[in-house]
């Protein structure tokens, strides 16, 4: 019998990877050009750590967005030029100020998850912000993922959106 995505979460213990998966991709995006603007997320407890993302959009002057999640359960991406600045989201993640300038059309997304499947889809926290935020948009998506954590299948909802590229630092 196949787990529940419930069930899933509450195998995966918070660990970090240390920041491999998001330096391979920035050496990825050394190597074959740069994205013209990049929404990721800040990486919390049982998610890959984005600095190096983050660093490496702010040290070449990619603009960078990060999420600002609201308690209505919506998230926009919020322009951020630095780490100064930041408070508690009402979720308890590292926030920019609400009056951030929003960033409408990201060239790239960078997408947390628990665990990936090989079809791009992932386990997430359960709240569905990044679902609702990736529907109907056009972007390149990238989903980083914690070693062992990339499954051949996931339990999907009709509303769970995939992404194009699971790094996962190896």
């Amino acid at each position: 019998m196949a787990l529940t995505k419930a069930e899933l979460r509450r195998l995966y213990p918070p660990v970090s990877d240390g920041g491999s998966a998001a330096r391979t991709l920035t050496g990825r995006w050394e190597a074959n050009g740069f994205p013209k603007s990049v929404f990721c997320y800040i990486g919390i407890k049982g998610e890959c750590v984005t600095v190096p993302i983050l660093c490496f959009c702010l040290r070449y002057g990619i603009p960078l967005a990060v999420p600002l999640c609201e308690k209505n359960g919506m998230m926009t991406a919020r322009r951020v030029t630095g780490f100064s600045g930041f408070r508690r989201g009402p979720l308890g993640i590292p926030a920019p100020a609400p009056d951030a300038e929003v960033m409408e059309d990201p060239d790239v997304t960078v997408v947390p998850g628990l665990a990936f499947d090989r079809d791009g889809y992932r386990l997430g926290r359960g709240g569905g912000y990044y679902d609702r935020w990736l529907a109907g948009r056009v972007c390149r998506t990238v989903g980083l993922c914690l070693p062992g954590r990339l499954l051949d299948r996931l339990p999907r909802d009709p509303w769970d959106v995939p992404v194009q590229i699971v790094e996962t630092g190896r």
